[in-house]
């Protein structure tokens, strides 16, 4: 919804006007700060935390060690990092965030990343994870270049001389160990062909193909399924109705019992009825509003108005009748419609003051429900069955 909301006005402008470059860093930076009390100072007090709205995923690194193919990759290798090394090269300020974030990731990539060196003339002999000993400045640590005298900078085809390993005498296990290794390997030549690296796949092993869905799923630490997912998420959708649902079944609201719990010295009442604390729970649908509400709607679909917004999912999981599915697709938008009206008019009276009777929230709801319904195309010919419109009547 940011994206499709926001952007499209960006694009719109850009088209007219050229806008500078601090413009549009700080359009991402609102968009960023959206959930967090739109501001990116803090995220004290914010509405969902980033846990909930995704997951760690790595975005960027893999082009410059995939895209071969990519103008990207060399002009960043000669002209941001001088021709070093990726792995020599620290974060720093002056690099933009994109090539930063890329910079900052470079700790999880021994889990995905392998080196085929082929020829050795481009993968480092130090970070390139290129034996089954992992990247080799991890196990020599800082004395590592002096005591097998190869540079830090140095690639594997630096180790290699007429044609065999070249290595001084061991002089510690770890060398002894990484000698074994080598042994077992062939000697890098011009006749291997260049370098490759090997991404993590779903089996677990390594290939040349990146996914960035498989690293994702991989990086990202798995959360229980909630059952209330296609209630809150589905083809007909009203996208501003499903994101307050969606704060709202996870609870996240910023209610009165919220901002109290914030520190925030504010009246504890619903102003929808006056009769409770403001709630998430209460909101949803324990106010004598809300049901009345539903008490308008609900006949069709329920044996009575829910209470809960668990009931509204029980009922969309057990309903009866011809028609089942498109009945509950209707069902699910009236409950998006009705928690979304809910809440802007609980911030209609709190923030300026308006208040709307009964039964005029009720024809908002009414209104609401027939616009989106009557947008949304009808069954096929082939198909005999009624409209949405049909249903909601």
């Amino acid at each position: 919804m940011i994206y499709s909301v926001i952007y499209s006005m960006v694009n719109f402008w850009s088209s007219v006007f050229v806008l500078p470059k601090w413009f549009y860093a700080k359009v991402d930076s609102l968009c960023s700060g959206f959930l967090w009390k739109n501001s990116t100072s803090s995220a004290t007090g914010a509405r969902v935390s980033w846990e909930n709205i995704c997951k760690p995923k790595s975005e960027g690194v893999w082009l410059f060690f995939y895209g071969s193919g990519s103008l990207w990759v060399p002009w960043l290798t000669n002209n941001r990092f001088g021709g070093r090394s990726f792995w020599l090269i620290n974060d720093s300020p002056r690099f933009s965030r994109t090539v930063r974030s890329m910079l900052q990731l470079k700790h999880e990539l021994q889990t995905f990343l392998r080196c085929n060196v082929g020829d050795g003339n481009t993968a480092s002999f130090w970070y390139d994870y290129w034996t089954e000993l992992g990247p080799l400045h991890l196990m020599f640590g800082s004395s590592g270049a002096r005591s097998l005298r190869i540079p830090l900078n140095a690639t594997v085809s630096q180790a290699v001389s007429n044609g065999n390993w070249n290595l001084p005498p061991a002089r510690s296990e770890s060398a002894k160990t990484l000698q074994i290794i080598l042994s077992t390997m062939s000697v890098p030549s011009a006749e291997s062909g260049g370098y490759v690296y090997l991404w993590r796949n779903q089996s677990g092993g390594f290939g040349p193909s990146f996914s960035a869905r498989v690293t994702w799923e991989m990086i990202r630490m798995p959360s229980p399924l909630v059952p209330w997912q296609s209630v809150v998420w589905f083809k007909e959708e009203l996208p501003p109705c499903s994101f307050i649902t969606w704060t709202a079944y996870l609870g996240r609201l910023p209610t009165r019992d919220r901002l109290i719990s914030w520190g925030l010295s504010v009246p504890t009442g619903c102003v929808l009825c006056s009769a409770a604390d403001d709630s998430n729970s209460h909101l949803c649908f324990e106010c004598v509003f809300a049901a009345a509400t539903w008490s308008r709607f609900y006949g069709r679909y329920m044996a009575s108005p829910p209470a809960s917004l668990a009931a509204v999912l029980d009922s969309c999981q057990h309903i009866q009748g011809p028609h089942v599915a498109r009945a509950v697709i209707v069902l699910k938008l009236l409950n998006q419609v009705i928690i979304y009206s809910l809440w802007r008019e609980r911030n209609a009276r709190i923030f300026k003051g308006v208040t709307l009777t009964q039964e005029a929230f009720f024809h908002v709801v009414d209104r609401a429900m027939r616009d989106r319904l009557l947008s949304l195309s009808r069954p096929t010919a082939a198909v005999v069955a009624p409209s949405l419109l049909e249903l909601y009547f």
